[in-house]
């Protein structure tokens, strides 16, 4: 069977906001087998909205669309609908019911605009929404099917995954399945990743290689087309290891799993604990850190020493050192390690200092500059990095290498 997406709202075309709803249906028909050709944006206006729909009906057999659910004169999904499929709103008193019930249980005052959303198009199926007020429509047409789902991501999930999918899976013959993996590398750069795995990039047809790059990692992206999810992970697991031989500790985690997330494993595996001391990264290290759930474990002190006096008074930084090196130095980076290993009582200590930008950079220590240590009570070390773009970018790609150098020194590679 063949999908299409139509994503609806203006502000996609003002670039306003990012379509990740696209990508997450996309995902998801992928994995259920079901063919994905046409995706398309379209902003709050009717006539244009209805010139898509037909278009889209014209060539696919089922026509998710999400957005313009709300309860306000821009939201003209379901007035489109209508209008192309020549149907009737119709008052379904259950869904009013519950959405009356949504305000009632947040003690708000439901808006007359509110039972517009009620309105169901006869012949409609209603997709209930337990996160929100607009609930989802199944629509049959000629054979085919109409799904509408609200635009928000935490109401058009559940619907999704819950109700979607398996409803096309029932009612249209699927050709298997399509399944992903994705290896997430760091350390290095596009071209030297397709110097290491070309040949199985261009000779493996199924399971098919993409490279998906980024500012901070390089993902490896694995699809395999199968009969069934066994058959997809033999594929896929077979291609994964020989690339592992080639990419061997470059890979840091798979699909979701993040560097920070990969680096608390290892932290709680070994029993050991750790303090950040951060300059140009202002905390990002350890707000990565503690985006992971337990982190308290193993995560026991971070401190953002910006000016020289706060490296002199919050991590023993001597002044001698930073008189002679400067703040953006390899010494005042490795005291900084050892300071705050010291004063948080840790087995390891991390310091980073650097030049972020845009300002404040010299022909000698220009603006990307950073430098990272890590401390034990055995040793520090320290390494020179030189990172180029914006001042969010260069902070982004420093929190991420000192995680990295992290992961190596856990691993002892």
């Amino acid at each position: 069977m063949n999908a299409e997406i139509i994503t609806v709202g203006t502000e996609l075309l003002l670039g306003q906001i990012v379509d990740t709803n696209f990508a997450y249906i996309a995902k998801r028909l992928a994995e259920a087998g079901i063919n994905l050709y046409f995706k398309t944006s379209v902003g709050d206006n009717e006539k244009r909205m209805s010139e898509i729909l037909k278009l889209a009906l014209s060539r696919s057999d089922a026509v998710i669309i999400t957005g313009g659910l709300g309860p306000t004169v821009d939201d003209v999904t379901r007035a489109a609908l209508v209008k192309t499929l020549n149907l009737k709103l119709v008052l379904n008193e259950h869904v009013l019911k519950n959405i009356q019930s949504f305000f009632d249980s947040r003690k708000i005052k439901m808006s007359q605009n509110n039972v517009s959303q009620a309105l169901v198009p006869n012949g409609a199926t209603v997709i209930e929404n337990k996160n929100g007020t607009a609930p989802g429509l199944l629509i049959p047409y000629n054979g085919k099917y109409v799904i509408i789902m609200p635009g928000v991501p935490r109401e058009m999930k559940p619907m999704m995954t819950e109700t979607v999918v398996p409803f096309l899976k029932a009612h249209f013959k699927t050709e298997g399945i399509i399944k992903s993996r994705v290896l997430k590398t760091f350390g290095l750069g596009e071209s030297r990743v397709d110097e290491m795995i070309g040949d199985l990039f261009r000779s493996s047809t199924n399971p098919t290689i993409a490279l998906l790059a980024s500012h901070s990692e390089v993902k490896v992206r694995l699809t395999a087309r199968a009969k069934d999810d066994a058959e997809a992970e033999v594929l896929i697991s077979e291609l994964e290891t020989k690339i592992r031989e080639r990419l061997d500790d470059n890979i840091f985690g798979v699909n979701d799993e993040t560097m920070e997330k990969n680096v608390g494993m290892l932290m709680t595996m070994q029993n050991l604990t750790l303090a950040t001391a951060e300059s140009c990264t202002g905390g990002l290290i350890a707000d990565r850190i503690t985006d992971v759930a337990g982190a308290s474990k193993y995560f026991m002190r971070g401190v953002i020493s910006y000016s020289n006096q706060s490296k002199i008074d919050t991590l023993d930084v001597k002044k001698i050192t930073l008189d002679m090196y400067g703040a953006v130095s390899k010494q005042v980076a490795e005291e900084m390690a050892e300071g705050v290993r010291k004063v948080a009582g840790t087995d390891i200590g991390l310091g980073i200092t650097g030049i972020a930008g845009p300002t404040g950079g010299t022909e000698q220590k220009p603006v990307g500059l950073v430098y990272i240590a890590l401390s034990t009570d055995k040793e520090t070390i320290s390494r020179e990095c030189r990172f180029s773009g914006e001042r969010v970018l260069i902070k982004e790609r420093a929190a991420q290498t000192a995680l990295d150098m992290l992961r190596r020194h856990l691993l002892k590679i």
